[in-house]
């Protein structure tokens, strides 16, 4: 067989050179053929997807990139928390029903306590609505009640006079799995409410009007094992170190800031005037 000559390797590397010239010159959407994207089924048969285009995210800003910044969907769905997926209210009201928690069984521990962040959750619900709340009378020393289930936990809202003292404690048979906490109109602990925020043993707690004028102060009986029910419930007494009967405080409102007078049902109020269930307190 003859080798090929010097000019015969020249021609077959021109030759080569020329036709990859010739191939790279085509555009890439000619040199390829176009894949249809997947396919989506719709009622009326199948929709071709989005482009990518249309089904990208829109370019960030540079606020964005820190990835704090919320999207669409978070904000059409701002007041509710990772733990819960829809919130509700009593029907007619903007008083929101409290999501439920999972029912503790071992006993509250202060670590427990720490992380079972009700002063947060309430905080937050209250974007969403106001927060229930029982008024408690002026007359009344005493109630029985228990817990919103699965929630775990009740509100009660007491007036104060300029300079009064009001204790409240919580009692029952499995009073050691109990907590009272003690705050503001705005869900916050203020002057006077700062060591009985997050009271659990004794479940006791004290507050002294320090301002110039009467207010309410509100009062969570938290009970994170669902023992308090129809059968055992728990018992709040309330002592104040002034006179009702000559204490004004009817100017006083309990549906202030971030709360909703809701009276509890199931509560029954025991005092000098007021006694019976579901009284509500003027």
């Amino acid at each position: 067989m003859r080798s090929w000559s010097p000019q015969h390797r020249s021609l077959t590397v021109l030759a080569g050179f020329a036709l990859a010239s010739a191939l790279w010159a085509i555009p890439p959407q000619e040199s390829r053929m176009a894949h249809p994207g997947p396919q989506v089924p719709t009622e009326s048969g199948l929709q071709a997807a989005p482009s990518l285009r249309e089904a990208a995210p829109a370019a960030m800003s540079p606020t964005d990139r820190s990835g704090n910044r919320p999207g669409p969907s978070q904000r059409s769905t701002g007041y509710v928390h990772p733990r819960v997926s829809r919130l509700y209210a009593y029907p007619g009201t903007q008083t929101v029903i409290p999501p439920g928690w999972g029912r503790r069984m071992t006993m509250p521990d202060m670590a427990f306590w720490g992380q079972r962040d009700l002063l947060g959750e309430i905080q937050w619900l209250s974007r969403a609505g106001y927060i229930p709340v029982s008024p408690v009378g002026n007359s009344v020393d005493a109630l029985s009640d228990y817990v919103q289930l699965p929630a775990g936990w009740r509100a009660y809202g007491i007036a104060v006079p300029v300079g009064g003292t009001v204790q409240v404690e919580v009692q029952h048979t499995k009073v050691g799995w109990f907590r009272l906490m003690l705050m503001s109109k705005w869900g916050y602990p203020e002057a006077g409410m700062l060591e009985a925020a997050a009271a659990y043993r004794p479940v006791m707690v004290t507050y002294k009007n320090p301002g110039k004028e009467a207010t309410a102060v509100y009062v969570v009986v938290d009970d994170p094992a669902w023992w308090s029910d129809a059968h055992d419930p728990y018992t709040l007494l309330v002592r104040r170190d002034w006179d009702p009967a000559r204490t004004d405080l009817s100017q006083v409102q309990m549906v202030a800031g971030l709360w909703g007078a809701t009276p509890s049902v199931t509560a029954e109020f025991r005092g000098p005037s007021l006694s019976g269930p579901a009284v509500y307190p003027h």
